[in-house]
Order: C-alpha cells, then sequence, then structure tokens
C-alpha cells in the first residue's frame, strides 16, 4: 500500500525538522511511502530544513506557496499525490515508529475510508490545572478538542468519523476527491474570518457516502504543546476559530445569514466543551463564550455585508485554489514574521 504523508507548515523550522525525523524513521518500506512538505510562506529556515530531509528520506518533495491558509499546503499536495492514502499531519507532531504500518492495517478493509490513531499531547511545561475542565470522558475514551486530544482505547474500532482531525488525518486519496476536498481551515490572525469547517467536512461527507472511520491504536501521533499555548487568550483565539467553523457550516447548509445566537444559546454551546462540574473557573468560561461569539460574529458580519466573502463560503468546492483564492483581503495578504496560523494566536487582536 503507497502512502502519501503531507505535511503543510509556516515559519516552524525546529519543529518540522523533528516532524520530518519521525516520518523518515518508520518501521514501514521506504520505497511505499513519499513525503511532500507545503511551505505556506514561511520568512524562518524551514527551506533549508526541507533541504536536509530530501537527502534522507527516499521520495521527498517541497512546495512553497505563500497564499494563506492550511488549505493551500494541503489541496496542492494532494495535487501532487501519488499514494493510495494520503496522510496528512501537522508540523508539530511526531508519528510513533508504527504509524505508517498500523494505517495500512486499518485501510485493509476497504470499508475503511479515514483512519487515525492516538493523538497524546506532549506538554514543553506542565499544563495549567484549568485544562483538566476542557478535557472530556477518561482514558481509553477522552478527548480534548482545544489541545487535539484522542484517546479511543487499547483496541482497533471504528469512530465517528468527525473524530479524525487534522494532526492525524488519514485518508483514501479517491475518497477525498469525491468529496470535493477539504474546507478552509487555520489561517492568520488578520484573516480568521475565512476559517471554515476544515477536515472535519471531509469525515462527515465521506461517513455520508457510506465509508467508516478506523482508529488504530498503534497509529499514535505524539502533539507538541509549547507553552504559550496555556494560556486564556489561547484558549480565546482556539473557540474565535471554533465559532468560525460553526457559523461557517450553518451558512453552507442554509446558504443565508441568520442571527447572532443569545446569550443563552452561547453558553449552551460553550457547556458542550466542559467536563460536568460546578467548579469551571469563571474566567476560562467567559474566554470559551466569547470566543464563539466573536468567531461567530466575525463570520456572520462578513457574509452579511461582503459579497466576495459569500461566494467564498459557498464555493462547491475548494479543490481549485486560483479559483478560491479571489478575495482581495487574501490576495493583498503577505506573509511575514512569525505569526502561527495553526493556533490563531491574535485571533481578532486577541479581544478580552
Amino acid at each position: 500500500m503507497k502512502f502519501t504523508v503531507s505535511i503543510t507548515t509556516c515559519n516552524r523550522a525546529e519543529s518540522l525538522a523533528r516532524t520530518l525525523d519521525a516520518v523518515g524513521a518508520q518501521d514501514y518500506d521506504a520505497g511505499d511511502f513519499e513525503v511532500i512538505v507545503a511551505d505556506n510562506g514561511s520568512t524562518d529556515h524551514t527551506k533549508s530544513v526541507c533541504d536536509a530531509a530530501a537527502s534522507q528520506i527516499a521520495d521527498f518533495t517541497y512546495i512553497h506557496d505563500a497564499r494563506p491558509g492550511q488549505m493551500v499546503g494541503w489541496h496542492l499536495a494532494l495535487a501532487k499525490a501519488s499514494g493510495d492514502i494520503t496522510c496528512f499531519i501537522d508540523d508539530d507532531v511526531c508519528p510513533g515508529l508504527t504509524w505508517l504500518g498500523a494505517l495500512a492495517d486499518a485501510f485493509a478493509d476497504q470499508g475503511v475510508g479515514l483512519a487515525t490513531g492516538p493523538i497524546r499531547l506532549a506538554f514543553e511545561a506542565p499544563p495549567p490545572d484549568w485544562l483538566a475542565f476542557l478535557t472530556l470522558g477518561e482514558p481509553g475514551g477522552q478527548t480534548l478538542p482545544f489541545l487535539g486530544l484522542l484517546d479511543a482505547g487499547p483496541a482497533v474500532r471504528d469512530i465517528p468519523n468527525n473524530m479524525v482531525w487534522g494532526s492525524n488525518f488519514a485518508v483514501r486519496r479517491s475518497v477525498l476527491l469525491d468529496v470535493g476536498g477539504f474546507h478552509p481551515c487555520a489561517m492568520p490572525a488578520s484573516l480568521i474570518r475565512f476559517y471554515g469547517d476544515g477536515e472535519v467536512h471531509v469525515g462527515r461527507a465521506a461517513g455520508a457516502l457510506g465509508y467508516k472511520a478506523r482508529y488504530h491504536p498503534d497509529a499514535g501521533v505524539d502533539h507538541h504543546i509549547p507553552a504559550r499555548r496555556m494560556s486564556l487568550d489561547a484558549v480565546y483565539a482556539k473557540f474565535v476559530t471554533s465559532g468560525c467553523a460553526r457559523a461557517f457550516q450553518t451558512l453552507r447548509a442554509d446558504g443565508e445569514t441568520f442571527a447572532v445566537p443569545t446569550v443563552e444559546e452561547i453558553i449552551g454551546i460553550a457547556a458542550r466543551y466542559f467536563r460536568e462540574s460546578a467548579d469551571v473557573p469563571g474566567d476560562l468560561v467567559a474566554r470559551v463564550e466569547k470566543g464563539l461569539k466573536d468567531g461567530m460574529t466575525a463570520q456572520l458580519d462578513s457574509f452579511e455585508n461582503d459579497a466576495e466573502f459569500r461566494k467564498w463560503v459557498l464555493m462547491d468546492n475548494y479543490l481549485d485554489i486560483a479559483r478560491c483564492y479571489t478575495h482581495p483581503d487574501l490576495l493583498s495578504y503577505h506573509a511575514g514574521g512569525a505569526a502561527d496560523w495553526r493556533s490563531g494566536n491574535g485571533a481578532l487582536n486577541a479581544r478580552s
């Protein structure tokens, strides 16, 4: 079984180097996988890291395209992919040695359209106590959407299709094309209103076609969590993107705008992200609720007042980047500095 490993990156050269080392060390025939790095406008030494990796990995491709957004890299890599299975991972994860072999086992079932494995969190510094309130379930059946933790236990099993997440996302190339590719995902902070439902769309659409999502405990990755992501500002930024994604899904489904949810409705939406407890810190709750509301409001305002933005949201698919990237704000964006588009730091000017 031939795999394509796709990594989209932006200004995280050191982290990318660790990811590439882990991919290159796979206990899997080197002739049966290729690696494609899509550089989304890095201004650091990412190209040097890729040049070094090209001498170590048998089949390696480097793409540079500074048009903003993680979806650009995903779809450019998809267009070049030669593997039957395309594995999309982030530049801050390290797959275990058995990762590709376990995914091959998962996809041996032709009814499986998507696959994943454990997403373990590797903290740079001890996490704050409040993180426990955002951690749902118990070990063996646990998620933490804020940081992407996924633990579905020690056995191979099928899971809901919307639980195959971008930091460890494997999909049959044919299925990904059948569902029209990805929707918009991570964006620079100044363009956060263009955020959509990304890979979640793929999972749901594949499920609607009858494909299963399989979890394999040996297909795990370690997700590096820097200390700066352990702040309430980072919580706010993450939930701005969640608010954008929720609005995006509804706008696409209905084709028309809707009212910003009421305070009571926002409280109800936010509650789904917390463990049942009467002791959730008030400042944590406030950041989650405000992030959801601000993200939804930003997208709804743009949809109502900006005809070009409406075209963006209602695209039939986003596979042709040139056809999609027509909005003046997308065309005029210039990458620079170390802005981390994946974490959303600075979203909506980091309103607090």
